[in-house]
This record gives structure tokens, C-alpha cells and sequence, in this order.
């Protein structure tokens, strides 16, 4: 919904993700409400409120609030806010991108504050915590009355969140450090930095990508003159190099896969190689023995060394890829205008809330 590559410096956590997914959706649902920028922070309360139960609801339970009081306070501010709707307008599409940025241009704000909140407590992250700290230090006038009633008060909230934030923060690292001690053996420790390999998941853009690469490759071999042994081990070399990547410790270290991918694969492609030209010249086993020890300590490193370079080249093509799907969703931002009224799509009937709940007034 937010463009985070230019709006939101933060990174987001899942949590404030699945809110930002679900407000549109809300939102068009309460469609008939005179949204602005009060009624956005009582749409997103209202948000969290009935979204999972996360670190957030549990911390306000802890503060003794009753968590169903306060949302059907806040559900009926919400009710307050709501017009009479104008002549032949329907329920706008969710996921129609003009409705979508009529709602950022209250949403934004708010999420602004929440990353001076986040930047106070020196946090790199955005969270709904965040959120709902910068609206209960400012919030409108009807809903700080709510907030009043309820017993939600700044400083204990912020205090309640800060020790949850950190709690998580601490199992995180231990979690991590269980990981790294678990990927320990397998040679990924060292591949600590974030990179690109090849997705997990494939899409028409990336099978065209594939089919270009392995395109490229053939031409520059058939301009040297290789024969067809060396397509055939090429292709599986850069095959089993890419699957690595997809596999191999989750996908999370291509590096470290390209190096054991390439320390496998060229000895067994040499091994396979001197086996079949030995059956093939007559070769006595003993020689063959003694050429196969011969090659294959030698091939591991070079391979983890061709593993590594044959990564690359895949992985860069894959950026080069990423980078032009950034390029093409900014510019497509740039061009959309932003309108003065949200557009009214044709009505959907038997539209209901996406969780499937029935609203009460």
C-alpha cells in the first residue's frame, strides 16, 4: 500500500505489514466514513484492534485494559464518523491503486511519527508498537477521550512495549545465534552479509531470464568450438550451482552454496569424465586409480572456486533483474496521479470484512 522504498526508511516488521495490508480493506468496507487525518488514527486503532493478537494486544491486556471495551469504543467513533453517501456512489475496490493513495495521504503522516518514535528509541525497525505509541502521544480529540476511559496512558504503554520490544529483540539474537551454530559445519558462517541468489519461487520474468542466460552461454561456447561434452558439463555445473543457491541453507547464503556446489560438482564431473575416457582408451584400473587421486584434491578447491564465479554470473543477472522491476514500479508511481476523491468502482456485492467477521454498529 505505502511505498516503502521511498516513503518508510524504516524497515518494517510482519506485524505493521499485515496492518498496512489490511487497512485498505477495512477502509473499504467503513467506505461511507469522512475520512481525514483523526478519523485515520481511530481507522487504524481500530485496525490493530482486530487484527492478530500479537506483542501489542498482549501488552495492553497486561496494563489490565479490556481489550473488547476499548474496540467497541473505538467502533463507535468510527460510527460518528461516518456521512451520508452521495448519489450513485459504491463501495470502492480495496485494491484499486487510486483508492489506495487517497488513503496515504492520511496514512503517511502517521507512520512519519511513527519512525520519529522508532529513531527516539534508536530502534532500525517499524513497528505497530511504533504506531500506536506516536498516536496515543497525540491523539485526536475523540479518541484520546476513549484512551482516557480505558486507561491507556502514554508512559506505561511505552514502558510495557519498550521491555516486550526488547524481550523479542533478545530471543531473536538467541535465535540467531542457534542458527549460525547449526549452519557452523556446513561452511556458511563466513557468508554473513546479505546477497542475492537465485528465488525460491519463479515467476514468467525469471523463466525468460533463465532461458536468456543459458542462451548467452551455448552462443559463447559454439564460437569456441567446444565440443558437446563441455555443453553438457557446463550446463549441469551452472544448474547445480543455481539449485544450490535455491536449497542450500534455506536459500539464505548463496555464496556459501555457489562455493560447496562447485567443491562437488567439478570432481564429480571429472571423475565421471576420466571414467569414461579410461572405458573408452582401455585403460588398466590401476592407472585410472592413480590418475583419478591425482585430479580429483586438486579439482575440489578449483571447483569451489568456479562455484563461487559461476554464483556470480548468476546472481548478477538476477540483480540486474531486481533492480529493473524497482526502476519499472517507480516510474509506474510517478506516473499515477493522485486524485482529490477516491474513484468509485462498480459495487461488489456481498462484500464483507476480510476475516470474514460481520460488522456491528
Amino acid at each position: 500500500m505505502v511505498d516503502g522504498g521511498e516513503r518508510v526508511t524504516h524497515r518494517t516488521t510482519r506485524e505493521l505489514d499485515q496492518l498496512l495490508e489490511q487497512l485498505p480493506f477495512r477502509a473499504a468496507y467503513r467506505w461511507s466514513l469522512n475520512l481525514d487525518h483523526q478519523t485515520m488514527a481511530v481507522l487504524l486503532v481500530w485496525t490493530l484492534l482486530r487484527g492478530e493478537r500479537g506483542g501489542v494486544l498482549r501488552c495492553l491486556e497486561a496494563l489490565g485494559i479490556n481489550l473488547w471495551e476499548l474496540t467497541k469504543a473505538v467502533d463507535g467513533l468510527l460510527d460518528q464518523a461516518r456521512r451520508d453517501p452521495l448519489a450513485g456512489e459504491k463501495r470502492p475496490d480495496a485494491r484499486h491503486r487510486s483508492f489506495q493513495l487517497w488513503l496515504d495521504r492520511y496514512l503517511v503522516p502517521w507512520l512519519n511519527r511513527a519512525q520519529e518514535v522508532a529513531a527516539v528509541s534508536e530502534h532500525h525497525f517499524l513497528g505497530v508498537e511504533h504506531l500506536l505509541l506516536a498516536i496515543v502521544a497525540e491523539p485526536p480529540e475523540p479518541l484520546a477521550q476513549v484512551f482516557e476511559q480505558h486507561g491507556v496512558a502514554y508512559e506505561e504503554l511505552r514502558e510495557a512495549l519498550s521491555a516486550s520490544m526488547a524481550s523479542a529483540a533478545e530471543e531473536a539474537e538467541l535465535a540467531e545465534h542457534r542458527i549460525a551454530r547449526m549452519l557452523g559445519p556446513w561452511g556458511a558462517r563466513w557468508d554473513r552479509t546479505p546477497a542475492v541468489g537465485v528465488p525460491r519461487r519463479f515467476g514468467t520474468g525469471i523463466l525468460l531470464l533463465l532461458v536468456t542466460m543459458y542462451a548467452i552461454l551455448f552462443a559463447v561456447l559454439e564460437l569456441l568450438g567446444a565440443p558437446p561434452w563441455v555443453f553438457l558439463s557446463v550446463a549441469v555445473f551452472f544448474t547445480g550451482v543455481g539449485m544450490a543457491q535455491m536449497l542450500l541453507f534455506g536459500g539464505g547464503y548463496p555464496r556459501a552454496a555457489s562455493v560447496w556446489a562447485g567443491a562437488v560438482l567439478l570432481p564429480v564431473e571429472l571423475v565421471a569424465g576420466l571414467i569414461y575416457a579410461a572405458a573408452a582408451a582401455n585403460v588398466p584400473p590401476d592407472d585410472l586409480c592413480f590418475s583419478l587421486s591425482c585430479v580429483v584434491p586438486f579439482s575440489i578447491p578449483l571447483g569451489a572456486g568456479f562455484g563461487y564465479l559461476a554464483g556470480g554470473l548468476t546472481a548478477g543477472a538476477f540483480v540486474l533483474l531486481q533492480r529493473y522491476e524497482q526502476y519499472r514500479k517507480r516510474r509506474q508511481a510517478s506516473e499515477d496521479v493522485e486524485p482529490t476523491q477516491p474513484q468509485r468502482p462498480t459495487d461488489q456485492p456481498g462484500a464483507s470484512e476480510p476475516d470474514g467477521r460481520d460488522e456491528t454498529s
